[in-house]
């Protein structure tokens, strides 16, 4: 059945071309593949700012080259006041708002099917760029104004409660480092010993080939945040093992510098999950809180000691855990079991918002997929 809503998106927009020529001093963003804006981190210096663009509230920027490589379009919504960015991207505003709102077609965006039809129109080879004109030509299903209203509304609730639950946990993890910070690295304990008495590394598990097992991926471990963003199942092949409340820590550039470094939660009680090959396992020894070894892991002596032991070419240099394994540390644990019973609650609690961000993200994506199946109402 033909939706009698459905239509091109040309049909609402245009293209924007505002240049900095009076050299504003405003944020210089780029976009991302995850459709979000980020400050640019390209080197502007003896660079022509007239030349950039400005781009303002409910204008959208995005980037048509190398599509299909990237299987998605950058593109995102101006949230802020303004910004300027560089000329490379086209700028976009909707012509008239009581049609279809900025956020609605934000939203028809952000669905995987709109990247996937996206990447079928792309052409030039494997990097494959969309066409200005091929991107207008997409449609999407345009409902009343009061329809997108709620639609929005009730998208927005949803991640607006994801921000929130993001931001408590972020104040629970501070909490929790600014306690182990005082305790245990600013302590004056002179005596010191080899990390290996407090961690055991790469802790030995049997998997059966082909098993159906938890995973967890590189792209899965965050880099400031302990919780990790999914377990999938799939048959087991090889890679390292792991169980509830090991710590993950990323062993390769660049991902030990940005910091990925997880807390395993959520897996079935002494379930052997597995994961990455660029993991180092470290796990709590008997006495040994296993939330103090979480943020040792986070700790910047220990990983400014990792990452100078980084061996290998240029670009896929990586630690070895017997290097860690001869960290020296304060020989000073008589608070542990306070931090750990100070801890626990934390971890729980944080764990416990980790697992509602999943389902409303899940929640996101249904909301998201049904965009496709809006009629109005005859």
């Amino acid at each position: 059945m033909i939706k009698s809503n459905y239509k091109p998106i040309g049909e609402f927009i245009q293209l924007v071309d505002n240049r900095n020529k009076e050299l504003k001093d405003l944020p210089l963003v780029g976009v991302t593949v995850n459709k979000k804006f980020i400050p640019s981190v390209a080197n502007t210096i003896g660079t022509n700012m007239k030349n950039y663009k400005l781009i303002q509230k409910n204008q959208f920027a995005c980037s048509l080259m190398q599509v299909r490589r990237d299987g998605k379009i950058p593109v995102a919504l101006m949230k802020e006041d303004e910004a300027i960015i560089s000329q490379a991207y086209p700028i976009f505003e909707i012509t008239d708002t009581n049609k279809l709102l900025p956020e609605y077609l934000m939203m028809w965006m952000s669905r995987s099917e709109f990247d996937r039809e996206a990447c079928f129109y792309a052409v030039g080879g494997v990097r494959g760029s969309l066409e200005w004109e091929d991107f207008c030509a997409m449609e999407l299903p345009v409902p009343s104004i009061e329809k997108q209203i709620g639609i929005v509304k009730e998208y927005e609730a949803i991640t607006n409660r994801i921000k929130l639950n993001e931001k408590l946990n972020q104040k629970l993890e501070d909490t929790a480092s600014a306690i182990y910070k005082e305790w245990f690295v600013d302590s004056n304990s002179s005596e010191t010993i080899r990390l290996d008495e407090y961690i055991e590394f790469n802790p030995k598990h049997t998997i059966k080939k082909k098993q159906l097992t938890s995973y967890v991926e590189m792209a899965d471990v965050q880099e400031d945040v302990m919780s990790l963003k999914k377990i999938v199942k799939r048959p087991f092949t090889s890679g390292s093992k792991f169980k509830n409340k090991d710590t993950l820590l990323a062993r390769i550039t660049p991902c030990l510098e940005n910091g990925k470094t997880a807390f395993v939660a959520r897996l079935e009680e002494n379930e052997v999950a597995f994961g990455s090959t660029e993991f180092i396992v470290m796990r709590a020894k008997q006495n040994i809180s296993p939330y103090w070894v979480y943020y040792l892991a986070r700790e910047e002596n220990f990983k400014s000691y990792a990452i100078s032991s980084m061996v290998g070419s240029s670009g896929r240099q990586r630690v070895h855990s017997d290097y860690l394994k001869e960290y020296r540390i304060p020989k000073n644990i008589t608070k542990m079991s306070s931090f750990h019973n100070i801890a626990k609650p934390i971890f729980e609690l944080i764990d416990l918002k980790a697992k509602e961000n999943y389902n409303l993200l899940k929640l996101k994506e249904i909301l998201l997929s049904k965009m496709s199946t809006i009629e109005e109402k005859k």
